[in-house]
């Protein structure tokens, strides 16, 4: 190819072709009379471009060096995001977008201070600057001037990019390794999850403690769905009818979180597995109904749901089992000439079905049986309040059990470690089975951690059970008062198993245990004179602390 001066432009003709491709003069950095350039300033966050110098700084600098060799400033851009990539720059896009529609018309240079502010990234610095040379516009950094025309400049350039992107690798594991030392201690590491907020003390210490109203709101939710009577994803809707603020996805990570039980989960390393620490900060919730809430969500637990989407005159729909089929019955309604009348009835082929109002009626008569009658209520309080002043002998049993069945999962350890040293399994299995022993003690830790809390603790249920059995006493009003959703509550708060139909009537083999002792009460002393203390021992042991409390019946009907 030879070369001709023609004017201000320079003529090269190809021997073979003998084209002739013309190029300024000016379009190098050594003839910069003519350059246009677009000054590029970047840091990687807000913070640093509100309070920060950088930005100042650079643009000081960039103009000064323009003036010095006459270089005309076209545009300055700010950026305040990280050099990670280009595609996350907002400013970047929008000015290569235009950069490629006007074909680098209005710019052919691109300053910067230096290599790390344009990229950290050695393979997308360089597609990023073969995408600019192309539209004739060549990026350069003026505290690292290098002449790109140059094939030995690009080891230069090499160096500069790998030297940022090594930098920004090593920083990002001292924040890892960092980070993790942080959940080891126990500490929260990021933004506070539902129901907590962000603390800091005097001396610069980052904590996380409880905040209310979303507090209550999230521990609501943890003991309504361990409760088993709403689906999840109801639970969440409700949760949000009563003020919580949390979306639907997050709320399912959240109900998944042991932060809530005082634990934080340690990730894994190269040398260790991930465990629970213990937190720093204050539990929402006790561990043990935490880990009743994951048993519900895997579908360890067998709850009874209810769906409230169901007709005023089908309260009993989902609760009823066919005595023909065994499937559960469900409810609709038949037009007649008067009006519409309801039935809870099988789906095809089978052919059972029960009219609703006889059935609902049924229920009513069953549900007055649970309404402690004169001088009962008494006898059902001192037979309560003796169960729990009579709790020594059954917390040496409970304990000793647990101690018993975390010794056995100890000894499972040690044996599959024996086994994984003798080659009889492989580590995939080793790891598997570990899991699996180390979860079964978290949660029997767990367990034994409340065992000793109800033991040392001054627990007076006096008041707790008066206001249990005012709602016992009223029991069949606050159900015949009630909407849909507060029937369907206390059907699933007293019977945890459906009903099943014989004889045209419902009839359940299982009751709540609270609800069953003040049967036994009703039906078996009756005959006793009302205050006087029976020696009659029930199965009042077994009652729990969710049965007799008051919020296990709606208070808004």
């Amino acid at each position: 190819m030879r070369a001709k001066n023609i004017g201000d432009q320079i003529v090269y003709r190809d021997r073979r072709t003998h084209k002739p491709e013309l190029k300024n003069k000016a379009n190098s950095l050594k003839n910069i009379q003519q350059t246009t350039a677009f000054l590029y300033i970047r840091v990687s966050t807000d913070e640093q471009a509100d309070r920060g110098f950088s930005q100042r700084d650079q643009d000081q600098r960039l103009h000064e060096y323009c003036e010095r060799n006459n270089i005309k400033v076209g545009r300055v851009i700010y950026e305040d995001y990280s050099a990670k990539t280009f595609k996350k720059r907002p400013a970047w896009s929008k000015l290569l977008l235009e950069l490629k529609k006007t074909k680098g018309r209005n710019c052919n240079l691109i300053l910067f201070t230096k290599w790390d502010r344009f990229s950290r990234n050695t393979a997308n610095a360089y597609n990023m600057i073969d995408t600019l040379t192309g539209l004739n516009i060549e990026p350069n950094a003026i505290d690292q001037l290098l002449d790109l025309r140059v094939p030995e400049s690009r080891i230069m350039l090499a160096v500069y990019i790998s030297m940022a992107e090594a930098e920004n690798i090593r920083r990002g594991m001292n924040v890892v390794v960092g980070m993790r030392r942080g959940k080891l201690e126990g500490r929260w590491m990021g933004k506070a999850p539902a129901g907590y907020i962000n603390k800091i003390r005097e001396d610069k210490f980052k904590y996380i403690d409880l905040i209310e109203p979303e507090a209550s709101h999230m521990k609501w939710a943890f003991e309504t769905i361990a409760a088993g009577i709403y689906p999840t994803d109801h639970v969440w809707k409700l949760a949000s009818d009563r003020g919580m603020r949390c979306r639907r996805n997050t709320f399912w990570a959240n109900i998944r979180n042991p932060v809530y039980c005082g634990k934080i989960i340690v990730p894994p390393d190269e040398n260790n597995a991930m465990f629970l620490s213990d937190g720093k900060h204050t539990p929402l919730i006790s561990e043990r109904l935490f880990w009743e809430v994951q048993d519900v969500l895997d579908g360890r637990k067998k709850v009874q749901q209810v769906k409230v989407q169901t007709p005023e005159n089908l309260p009993l729909r989902g609760f009823l089992y066919c005595p023909d089929c065994s499937r559960t019955l469900t409810g609709s309604a038949s037009k007649g000439r008067p009006g519409y009348y309801y039935y809870y009835h099988c789906k095809p082929p089978c052919k059972a079905r029960f009219k609703a109002e006889e059935l609902n009626k049924d229920f009513v008569r069953e549900l007055q049986k649970f309404v402690p009658k004169p001088g009962m209520a008494e006898l059902y309080k001192q037979v309560v309040c003796d169960t729990f002043g009579d709790n020594k002998k059954n917390f040496d049993e409970n304990r000793k059990q647990l101690v018993a069945e975390i010794s056995d999962q100890n000894n499972m350890l040690t044996k599959i470690r024996a086994l994984l040293l003798s080659d009889d399994i492989d580590v995939t299995d080793y790891k598997i089975m570990k899991s699996k022993c180390e979860e079964k003690i978290v949660r029997l830790e767990a367990q034994l951690k409340e065992l000793k809390n109800q033991a040392n603790a001054k627990t007076d249920v006096s008041d707790i059970v008066d206001e249990a059995l005012k709602r016992f006493k009223k029991i069949t009003k606050l159900y015949s008062n009630g909407d849909i959703e507060a029937k369907r509550y206390i059907i699933g708060s007293i019977f945890p198993e459906k009903w099943t139909i014989l004889e045209n009537k419902g009839r359940t083999g299982k009751v709540n245990l609270a609800a069953h002792l003040i049967y036994q009460i009703n039906s078996l002393l009756s005959h006793k004179k009302a205050g006087v203390r029976s020696k009659i021992r029930t199965n009042s042991g077994l009652v729990p602390g969710a049965g007799v409390e008051p919020a296990r019946f709606p208070t808004g009907v």
